[in-house]
Parts: structure tokens; sequence; C-alpha cells
């Protein structure tokens, strides 16, 4: 019994997902009982599930063609003084953007990233990265610097890394490349869904029915409760069954062929043949089970015969404790959320309640870590059906609450007083879904002062012209230090010092890395004086 119980709970986050996926609150269907309620819900995915998987696809593939992106870093009044304050009172009024503008695609094995860095609105250096999968290096050009390449194995450690590491590391990184050529189609996802929701939901028993009201933050809705049982039998059935139609199922097959040749001809199918006899020999080995209850599962449907509500917990006698709970009540334009994940003595709680009026949402959400209070979010205007899956607008605000303190002495102690209290955190979604367009702005605020916004931008882009990497007119290996050496010295930073100082930098602090440079240069470009010494008595050693 206590060999199923912890199988349970280790199946527990897998049983959350699947529920997760076949709840969805704006499914409508006719209900009964535990088992037709997840059948209605789990036919009412299936039947929407192909539209926006193909658009996912279609979308994955227009960003591996081309992909535009920015990243921007505006420093606010308020954060140039804290900058220069920690600096020492540095000036550093100069400051005011950070840039990353980049074109981004993946054709031919080989992901191209052409990149410019901005100072304040001017160019710095232009930066040209190639990863070549197939071959497992990376080549990048700083054209300012250099015409020249720089050559890297893309696996961390190459020297330590073993042939199996290497492997796993072409193979992950090929799948990265064109990752719709490992992915299943729609029909083969809603066949595999429908498939095995169908044998956890049968393999589920029929528990109590209730009438009950869901209430969270003041809402409430009055529901039928339905509750769904797993003993150790059922579960070893369940499981059994799941295992037995997988070894024989086409459609796992055909995906294993379809990944063997997208990794070269890697076939992995007997290895997960092996895989399912030996867990069907333990599970049939072990003990068939008894009638105990060890997982619950209870949905909430409220009058319109939409579920609002569910909970998943693990059973031991008669006590039941969840490991997942999701309410969502409303009533008229006023809805709240509850959100909690439980795991031994550790917690993460959502909650609060809002008003949606023409289409958008605002409200105020407590997030919670072990029931203590860690972020205050408030939603404004956020859009709850997009034009288009994905091209939200809205923003959230958060805040640190200032946390608790002890009075036995009448002082606090710092450690019950939460380091970010005064600091806020504002998250913007910008989205135009006519012309494929997202953007996240995040401020940082002290006080209701931003310091600093990041930016991040992106749409579909043009595909970049990739040179023959097998024919490049030199190279650098970046592993062997004489090389890098030869490049440092080869290296002209006129340009990258001029648009520096066109930018705004200073002329002082300009000087101030010029010389930087130059130090480093002639350093690398010098051998070491014990280096030298040696050499010399290397050299009167074979003389004499």
């Amino acid at each position: 019994m206590n060999r199923t119980r912890q199988i349970m709970k280790k199946t527990a986050a897998t049983a959350l997902g699947i529920s997760l996926v076949v709840s969805g609150s704006s499914s409508v269907f006719a209900a009964g009982s535990y088992q037709e309620t997840e059948k209605a819900a789990l036919s009412r995915l299936t039947e929407n599930l192909p539209q926006s998987w193909d658009a996912y696809l279609e979308n994955y593939q227009k960003a591996s063609a081309g992909t535009n992106s920015s990243i921007t870093l505006q420093v606010e009044d308020t954060g140039r003084a804290l900058v220069g304050a920690l600096m020492g009172g540095t000036d550093v009024s100069w400051l005011k953007t950070l840039s990353i503008d980049s074109n981004i695609s993946i054709k031919d094995g080989i992901e191209a990233v052409v990149s410019s860095v901005l100072l304040n609105d001017g160019q710095i250096c232009n930066f040209n990265v190639f990863m070549d999968l197939a071959n497992m290096m990376e080549y990048i050009q700083i054209p300012e610097l250099s015409d020249s390449y720089i050559s890297a194995p893309i696996s961390a450690d190459s020297e330590d890394s073993d042939e199996e590491t290497e492997q796993f590391m072409n193979t992950y990184m090929t799948v990265l490349s064109d990752l719709t050529s490992m992915l299943p189609d729609s029909k083969t996802v809603t066949t595999l869904l429908d498939r095995y929701g169908n044998i956890i939901i049968d393999n589920t028993e029929e528990g109590a029915s209730v009438e009950e009201s869901v209430s969270v933050d003041g809402i409430s809705e009055n529901c039928t409760a339905y509750e769904g049982t797993v003993s150790e039998k059922a579960f070893t059935t369940m499981t059994e069954s799941i295992l037995t139609t997988a070894k024989d199922d086409a459609e796992i097959k055909d995906l294993f062929a379809q990944w063997a040749d997208a990794s070269d001809g890697e076939d992995q199918y007997q290895e997960f043949q092996n895989a399912i006899e030996d867990a069907l020999k333990d599970v049939t080995s072990d003990e068939a089970g008894n009638e105990n209850t060890v997982f619950s599962s209870k949905v909430w449907v409220n009058a319109d015969d939409k579920i609002v509500g569910r909970e998943i917990g693990i059973v031991d006698d008669t006590d039941v404790t969840p490991v997942f709970t999701w309410k969502a009540p409303s009533e008229g334009d006023s809805s709240a959320l509850l959100l909690e994940v439980s795991a031994d003595d550790s917690s993460f709680t959502l909650t609060g309640s809002g008003k949606t009026a023409d289409g958008v949402l605002n409200g105020d959400y407590i997030l919670a870590l072990d029931g203590t209070e860690a972020v205050d979010i408030n939603v404004e205007n956020l859009q709850t059906e997009p034009e288009k899956p994905g091209y939200y607008n809205g923003t959230f605000h958060l805040t640190f609450p200032e946390g608790t303190t002890e009075d036995d002495t009448d002082e606090e102690t710092s450690s019950d007083v939460n380091p970010l209290a005064g600091f806020g955190v504002d998250i913007k979604l910008i989205s135009d879904a006519s012309s494929d367009i997202s953007s996240l702005e995040l401020t940082l605020t002290t006080s209701g002062a931003p310091l600093a916004t990041l930016t991040v931008t992106g749409s579909y882009g043009d595909s970049i012209e990739l040179p023959d990497l097998g024919a490049l007119t030199q190279t650098y290996d970046a592993t062997d230090d004489n090389d890098m050496t030869g490049y440092f010295t080869e290296a002209n930073w006129d340009a990258l010092l001029t648009n520096i100082k066109a930018a705004g930098v200073p002329e002082e602090l300009a000087a101030q890395l010029e010389e930087v440079l130059q130090a480093a240069v002639e350093s690398a470009s010098q051998p070491e004086e014990n280096d030298v010494e040696t050499n010399e008595e290397a050299a009167e050693d074979e003389a004499a």
C-alpha cells in the first residue's frame, strides 16, 4: 500500500497537467456525473485543439524563417542617480538607452543571429553569430573590429565532453533547428489525447455528488460537485491499460519513426518497447492492491454546465490532502480566482478578483508562498479575448509588501523585513495582431518612481543570407590562446572607440577605456616574463 501511495504522489503532477488541459472554464457541456463531465470536457478539447495546434506549428515555421527582435534598456533619471551614487558619485547623465537589435533565422541546419549594439540610439558595433548545428561549431564576427571570425565549439566544455554527451548535444541542437520535424501533427495529438485521456477517466470511479457553492474573495456560484476516486487496484489497472495500449500504439510507433528520421536515423523505438515490458513486469508482479482510495479528483459545475472549480488530492485513510486547487467563480461582470499548488510543506497560492467590461479585466490579486504574502498584483485593462491567440494587451503592476517585524525589544529585525519592500515592477503587454508585432515592457520602480525599463519587441522578419562557413577566409580558434592573441592584435579598435564617443560617452571615460584596451592587447601580444626565461633556459640547455 505504501509503495502505491508513493507512486500516486509522483504521478500527481501528471494528473494535474491532464486535468488542467481537460478542464478549461470556457467549455460548456451537459454534465450528470464525474465521468460524464470529464469525457465531455475532453471531447470539447479535442474538437478545439487542432486549430490552435496547427496555428502554433505555422507560427513556429514563420519564426524560424526569420524573426526580428529588439531589446532596449532605458535608464530613467532616478536610475541614473542611483547608478551614479553606487559608482562613487560618477556622472552617468550621458547614459540613457542600451539596445540590441537582432534578426534571427534557422536554415539548412544553421542558426543565424545578426545583431546591432546601440548606445543612446547610436550604433556601437555589430555581432554576426552563425551556429553550425551539424558540426556543433559557432562562428562569431564583429565587423567593426575585424573581418575575421572567432570559432568555438557549441558544447560547453569540448575537452571534457564524452562522445555520448556530444551526440546528445548534436541531436538537441538539431531538434531546436527544426522543431516542427519532431512535433506530431494535430490529428496525432488529438488522437493520443483522446485515447489515453479516456483510459484515465474510465479507470476513475464515481464518488459523491453534492450541491456546493464555490466562493473566492466574496464571489460565489452555486454548483454541483462531482467527485472521482482512484483506488490502489484501479490505479494498477489504469497503469496496465496505458502501458499495454502504448506498446501496440500505431501513432506512437509513427512518432518514433518521425523522430528517428529527424535525428539522423537514430531509432529508439525498441528501447521504448523494452521499457514498457519492464514496467509491465513491475506492475503485474506487484500486489494487485485493494479498494482503498489513494487519489481523488473533484470538479464543480455551475448552473450553465461549465466547470468553475477543480481539486486534486492524495487520500490517506479518510484524510484528503489537496495538491492542486483551482476555482474561478463569477457573478455578472465580477470574477474571482484561486490557484494553489502544494507539495509536502510548500505551497504556491494566487488569489484575488476583478471585473470584466468591454473585453478587458481590471482587478487585484495576491501571490503567496508557503502562506506568506509575497507579491501584490494589480491587473489593468487586460484583454480577455485577444484578436489572435497570444497577442495580449494589458498591464500588471507588481508591488512587494513590507513584511512582518518582531517588537520584543521594540526594534525591527532585518530577517523579517522584506528587502524588496518599496520596489515594484510594471509589466506592460503591447500587441498588434494585424502586423504580428508584440512587445513586453518591464519597468523597475522604487517608491513609485521608475528606475529603468526593459523593452522586448518581436516580429516576423526576412531570412538571413548565410555565408559559406566551410570557406571562411580567416578564423581564430577561441579555445587556442595563441589564436586569440592573434585576433586581438589584428583587431582595429578605432571604429569601436569612435562610435562610443559619438554615442555620448565622455571623453575622459572613453580615453580610460582606450587605455585599458591598448594595455590588454599589448599584454596579450607579449610573452610572459616567466615564459621568456623558460625559453631562454631551454635554448641554453640545448646549446650545451
